[in-house]
C-alpha cells in the first residue's frame, strides 16, 4: 500500500502543498519551526517542468502572511486577486500583526514565533518594538511606545519583547470580510 498526500490540482497538473510552498513560492523552511527543514531533507521534493514553470522568479517574503496552514500561530485564510495581490500581501501582513501581538501585565510585547522569525531579516531584536508598533493603529502604537519607556526606566531591563512560542494545534481562522466573497 503507497503513500497518499493531498494534492492539488492546478492548470491540469498535480501538486503537493509542500511542492507549492517551498517550491513554486519558493519559501524557505521556517525557522520558527524546524521540524518541517528536517522532513524537506528527508523527503527530496521532485522539481517538474510543471512545477518549475510555475514557480516565482524570487522569494517574496510577505508570501509568510498569506499560508494558513490550519494551526493557531498561523496568518488567516483570505482570497488573493491577481491585480492586488502585492497590496493584500502586506495588508494581511498588518492584520497578522495587529491580531497576534499583545502586551503582557508587566508591559512587555508578546510577539509570535513567526512573527519574530519573519521581523529578524529587517531589524534587530533591541527594535522589534519600535518595528512591530509601526504597523499598529496610532492609539495602540503610542500605548506600545509608552510601555517600552516605562520599561527601560524601571530595572526591568532593555529587553521589551517576549516570544510566545509557535502553537500547532488546529484551527482556521477565517476574516470576517473574507467571508461574503
Amino acid at each position: 500500500m503507497g503513500k497518499h498526500f493531498a494534492a492539488y490540482t492546478v492548470g491540469g497538473h498535480s501538486f503537493s502543498a509542500a511542492a507549492i510552498e517551498y517550491v513554486i513560492l519558493k519559501m524557505k523552511p521556517p525557522i520558527h519551526r524546524p521540524q518541517i527543514a528536517l522532513l524537506l531533507a528527508l523527503h527530496k521534493l521532485k522539481v517538474s517542468e510543471e512545477l518549475r514553470k510555475s514557480a516565482i522568479d524570487t522569494c517574496e517574503p510577505l508570501v509568510a502572511f498569506a499560508l494558513s496552514t490550519g494551526m493557531y500561530s498561523s496568518p488567516a485564510v483570505r482570497i488573493y486577486k491577481g491585480n492586488r495581490v502585492r497590496e493584500e500581501l502586506q495588508e494581511a501582513q498588518h492584520d497578522f500583526i495587529r491580531a497576534s501581538v499583545g502586551l503582557s501585565s508587566k508591559g512587555r510585547l508578546l510577539v509570535p514565533k513567526m512573527l519574530h522569525c519573519f521581523a529578524k531579516s529587517f531589524v534587530d531584536d533591541a527594535k522589534l518594538a519600535v518595528w512591530i508598533s509601526h504597523y499598529l493603529p496610532p492609539q495602540q502604537a503610542a500605548f506600545v511606545e509608552q510601555c517600552i519607556s516605562q520599561r527601560r526606566q524601571s530595572l526591568l531591563g532593555s529587553r521589551n519583547c517576549g516570544i510566545l512560542p509557535f502553537d500547532s494545534r488546529f484551527r482556521y481562522l477565517f476574516l470576517p470580510d473574507q467571508l461574503s466573497l
